[in-house]
């Protein structure tokens, strides 16, 4: 909706044009209203509005003099002047300040309209063609030693106050589907700009660059203002439509100045790059990134191959599922690292299966590459880690109700767990479970459910702020110090403790 601002000295020229018109059908909201220039000048800044409809000859600040004052900074406002007057020099000003239309008084009902109409057209062509003289300008920005050639107080954004970056990126993989719709940004563009343009009053630059576009804005002053432009911004994963679970919007911390938005535009260039652990169709505030480094899992071989190679594939999914949890939750700067962690486990569950040791190192690499999420990959590794499962069912048809077993005890360990309970999920008999499970893999299921509550506890511990009491209440101990001696007896140090030394 395009927001008008009414400027006249005379109450009842502004009461006729606020009930003449049913504004609303004409996609117009009269946003305020001023009774001279320099009542107006401040309602210009708060208001952000589309359209001026202002008198030309008013006390105190005239319409000539006002327009010709906020133009410089508001390029974007479409002006319609209205006049009592019959003056030949005021319309030759109005003619040099390049006003959509000059009607005189007592207005007409259609010229009114039709003038409105006109200053719509003019906002819309405004906002497509924006940026297109100085396309680059958001990117010069960021180059050391680079200044604007205009005259600063002509440029979109004040370079003195405070500044922010967004970065908006489709991100084009390997999906055969996404390259069939020919995501480009230009498809969006002149309605990103209109959002851009309400969610920060005008007061942006924006340069794109393949699939992105770089913009740096001045923020609102006001902390919910501020807010509201975010959500503003939010609406551009809508008109993405479904091309939107392919989009990222990195967000940066507020800068001082212009000075800074090389810094700034890092930071929002992180926030996108999150993306991978994070994903995507979403907003990514630099702010909210870990700081949690990654580091490789010690008990990879042990915990997890271990497992594959005596067939207890439940505890090797479940260590898997948890590990890349952990990923996601690392610093963004630790992706290549990721990214070679996963690719050594890809190779290595190759070397699992039966018949396909000769898989391309390359198909490998391009997969972990292209990947647009960390979610991607883990999809292809648990694909692998059921082809082995498979393998396994083939050899012996009771290594299924072992696998079905010890996942039914994964997913519901923090239940309440019996043996009956388990036994009547994999349809046998207690007695038949406890003894075909004690055959097949040397420990009782008690000992399997204790090792699993005593991994999970361990990971809490380490990796939450989770009090030991309620880890204790989350695993299933109504007595706390129960569940310290159990823990104690497992690790050898008590939670506490264990806890300390890994800070």
């Amino acid at each position: 909706m395009y927001k008008m601002l009414v400027i006249e000295d005379e109450p009842a020229t502004i009461y006729g044009i606020k009930t003449a018109v049913n504004w609303e059908r004409l996609d117009v909201i009269i946003c305020g209203e001023a009774s001279n220039g320099l009542e107006a000048y401040p309602l210009i800044e708060d208001l952000s509005p589309d359209i001026i409809l202002c008198d030309i000859r008013m006390p105190k600040m005239d319409g000539i003099t006002l327009i010709s004052e906020i133009q410089p900074r508001y390029p974007g406002i479409k002006v319609i002047f209205i006049s009592g007057y019959s003056d030949k020099e005021y319309l030759k000003k109005a003619i040099k300040l390049n006003v959509v239309d000059y009607l005189y008084k007592p207005l007409e009902l259609s010229e009114l309209i039709q003038a409105v109409e006109k200053a719509k057209k003019a906002c819309r062509m405004h906002i497509t063609a924006q940026n297109i003289p100085d396309n680059n300008l958001a990117l010069n920005l960021i180059q050391e030693g680079w200044h604007p050639s205009m005259d600063v107080n002509r440029l979109p954004i004040r370079l003195n106050e405070s500044l922010i970056t967004v970065i908006a990126k489709f991100n084009v993989s390997l999906d055969s589907s996404l390259e069939n719709e020919s995501i480009t940004l230009n498809r969006y563009l002149p309605d990103f700009q209109e959002i851009f343009s309400e969610a920060f009053r005008k007061l942006y630059v924006a340069s794109p660059l393949n699939n992105s576009l770089i913009l740096h804005a001045n923020l609102p002053s006001d902390p919910l203002q501020c807010r509201e432009s975010f959500h503003r911004l939010n609406e551009l994963f809508g008109l993405a439509q479904g091309a939107a679970r392919h989009m990222t919007m990195g967000i940066s911390n507020p800068v001082e100045s212009a000075a800074s938005l090389k810094e700034s535009f890092q930071q929002a260039r992180m926030a996108v790059h999150s993306s991978f652990l994070t994903g995507y169709g979403k907003q990514i505030f630099y702010r909210d990134l870990s700081r949690t480094p990654f580091r490789p899992s010690p008990d990879l071989e042990n915990r997890f191959f271990h497992q594959i190679s005596v067939n207890n594939m439940a505890t090797a999914i479940d260590f898997l599922e948890d590990y890349i949890d952990y990923m996601k939750k690392c610093r963004p700067e630790d992706i290549p690292a990721i990214k070679d962690e996963l690719a050594s486990i890809f190779f290595r569950l190759n070397q699992e299966l039966k018949g396909q040791e000769g898989m391309e190192r390359s198909f490998v690499t391009e997969t972990i590459n292209y990947a647009l999420e960390i979610t991607d990959i883990q999809k292809y590794l648990m694909r692998l880690l059921k082809q082995i499962l498979s393998q396994i069912n083939n050899l012996d048809n009771k290594g299924r109700i072992i696998f079905d077993t010890e996942k039914y005890i994964l997913e519901n360990y923090d239940n309440d767990l019996s043996i009956q309970k388990i036994a009547d999920h994999v349809f046998i008999t207690p007695t038949y479970l406890c003894h075909l499970y004690k055959t097949k893999t040397g420990r009782t299921i008690n000992q399997f459910i204790l090792e699993v509550k005593m991994n999970k506890s361990r990971k809490l511990i380490t990796e939450t702020n989770m009090k030991i009491k309620e880890i204790s209440e989350k695993m299933g101990y109504s007595n706390q110090n129960y569940f310290t001696r159990t823990f104690t007896k497992y690790f050898g140090v008590t939670p506490s403790t264990f806890r300390n030394k890994r800070l």
